[in-house]
């Protein structure tokens, strides 16, 4: 089948939209280099930052107001930013605030990069948190796994509600009191969206699985597939009822019950648009979900939202949240009994240009001082060590990982997307290429440096997870060594169990799983156990084999039927890494 789309093409359309954003809400600044949106936050209250990918506006920029979020960052287009943004965001509205707290949608990247960047601020003395939403039921438990539900349209009113507790209570509570609520409201939330075909993303070719007589329950908002495609269109009312409502409400579906509600409980409705549909259509969408709410569930919502809050570019279709008001009011009155409701906090006033139930009040433009923008690697200065030996060693390892980079390639193109080979070569020559100019006598400044050039060159997961471990063993150093102390082996295997720790902290893949922690935690558990870097060498080789025999649960891999008979193409990276630093010892 042949399907026409047409739009609007630009040659730079997320430059052109944050600038026209920016012009037309005056309460705000943009750092057009960094991509960051943002605005004053009084010095004695907890920021709060969002982000991601654009493509779900007004989500995140237009949630940046009085009574919510303190500064959006934003990725390229369907892309997580990188953690120098976010970092940059964290400097700015730190500057201003008591903590930062990072909300961040269930999404691979976002949760590596947002975690990465949550690290290096605290490295820098800032006192700050990540809180990770996901609130969609497409995802069950089965589908979902380790990784967990994805984030949808209920990420909003956590931007909301939590907003106003920040404005509100986080002059007393704090940084941890902030998280708490944002803990409970996500555990609180259930989402479905649908839509009748994928979005049109600007700058690329029309891309779609469904013609024209299907459409899909559950699609995600960057084109993820749902849980269910219908090979016929059904009626309004009949996809609400019988297709997505089921979805929320049945306390017997296992998989997908995350959220119960009972017929006497508060319950906040949320409608949002897509992208493509009418208003007039959204509305009548609210009114049909009420009435079989009422009708099969005994339940009347208590304050219905409609908007176009959370979109996937021109998306035709639309999304249902329930938000379980009273279940949230009674766990955040257990610990803050100045909130009666959260109903209360749902509708405190914001300057939000984004909130559809609220009018924005004009305030003053903020600034912000460009210096702590600085591209500035500060961390505590520990253990001594033979910079040349290391550069030595280094120079191997990228050599072995370039001279097998075909290899991994071939195994990346039947399983992944191909690109692994090349994304692990670019990190090596990253290292490399800058070993001149990076500080060369503490290896915590020294590990701190190399992080952030793997970080900026090569992006993606891989990028996120190398630079994560990186920067824990840094932060390992620093506890195990002091100013002047020597790195003996003794002291580096103690801060590689450190760097595993905080890896583990930022994704849920684990021995067994099928990716290249299956190589890493042998080596880093062997050179723990006996300080003798070829032995650590030859565990972490075997678990790379093992992943021949594994499914793959985590990564692009895990999409793909039968990849146990084909090793991990980011294990046997790892390893030919390790292999080239061996044959240097």
């Amino acid at each position: 089948m042949s399907v026409e789309i047409k739009s609007f093409e630009l040659s730079d359309p997320l430059t052109a939209s944050l600038k026209g954003f920016a012009d037309t809400n005056p309460n705000v600044e943009l750092i057009l280099k960094e991509k960051i949106i943002f605005r004053n936050t009084e010095k004695d209250k907890v920021a709060l930052i969002s982000g991601g990918g654009c493509g779900h506006e007004p989500t995140h920029a237009g949630f940046v107001g009085k009574g919510c979020l303190s500064a959006a960052v934003c990725g390229d287009i369907f892309a997580s930013p990188s953690t120098k943004q976010i970092l940059n965001a964290i400097k700015i509205v730190s500057k201003n605030s008591n903590g930062v707290l990072l909300i961040v949608k269930n999404y691979t990247g976002d949760v590596l990069h947002f975690g990465l960047a949550a690290e290096r601020a605290r490295a820098l003395g800032i006192n700050c948190s990540v809180a990770v939403i996901g609130d969609d039921v497409a995802v069950g438990r089965n589908k979902g796994g380790l990784v967990g539900r994805r984030a949808l349209a209920g990420t909003t009113l956590v931007h909301k509600i939590v907003g106003a507790f920040a404005e509100k209570y986080s002059g007393k509570y704090g940084l941890d009191g902030v998280s708490k609520v944002a803990q409970v409201i996500n555990e609180n939330l259930v989402t479905i969206g649908s839509s009748l075909d994928h979005c049109k993303v600007p700058g690329r070719p029309f891309e779609t699985e469904l013609n024209e007589k299907q459409m899909e329950v559950g699609m995600g908002i960057h084109n993820e597939p749902g849980v269910q495609v219908l090979d016929s269109i059904p009626p309004l009312e009949q996809l609400i009822e019988k297709y997505m409502l089921p979805k929320l409400l049945d306390s017997e579906d296992e998989d997908r019950h995350f959220v119960s509600f009972d017929k006497k409980d508060e319950v906040v409705l949320l409608v949002n648009n897509l992208g493509g549909v009418s208003n007039f259509i959204l509305t009548a969408i609210v009114d049909i979900t009420k009435s079989f709410l009422q009708k099969n569930y005994d339940i009347t919502p208590v304050q219905s939202i409609c908007g176009t809050l959370m979109t996937s570019f021109n998306g035709n279709g639309f999304s249902i949240t329930l938000f379980n008001a009273s279940k949230s009011s009674g766990a955040i009155k257990k610990e803050f009994s100045e909130v009666k409701s959260v109903l209360d906090l749902l509708n405190d006033h914001t300057e939000a240009p984004a909130w559809p139930i609220k009018d924005v009040e004009m305030g003053k433009s903020p600034t912000y001082d460009e210096g702590i923008l600085e591209d500035v690697i500060d961390v505590k200065k520990a253990g001594t060590y033979d910079f040349e030996k290391l550069s030595e060693l280094l120079k191997a390892g990228a050599d072995q990982l370039i001279k097998s980079e075909p290899h991994i390639t071939h195994l990346d193109n039947q399983v992944g997307d191909g690109d692994c080979g090349y994304t692990l070569v670019a990190g090596a020559k990253a290292i490399t290429e800058n070993l001149d100019k990076i500080s060369s006598k503490y290896l915590s400044q020294t590990l701190a440096e190399i992080s952030d050039h793997i970080e900026s060159a090569m992006g993606g997961t891989s990028g996120g997870l190398y630079s994560i471990f990186i920067s824990g063993l840094s932060k390992g150093i620093i506890e195990q060594c002091g100013e002047n102390d020597a790195v003996d082996k003794e002291a580096f295997a103690k801060s590689l169990e450190v760097a595993y720790e905080t890896l583990c902290k930022y994704t849920r893949a684990r021995p067994g799983d099928s990716t290249m922690i299956d190589a890493l935690e042998p080596f880093v558990k062997e050179f723990s156990s006996t300080q003798d870097f070829h032995k650590a060498f030859s565990k972490a080789e075997g678990g790379a084999e093992s992943t021949g025999n594994l499914e793959a649960k985590f990564g692009r891999a895990s999409y793909v039927e039968d990849t146990e008979a084909i090793p991990d193409p980011g294990a046997i990276g790892l390893v030919e890494f390790l292999r080239g630093v061996d044959s240097k010892l």
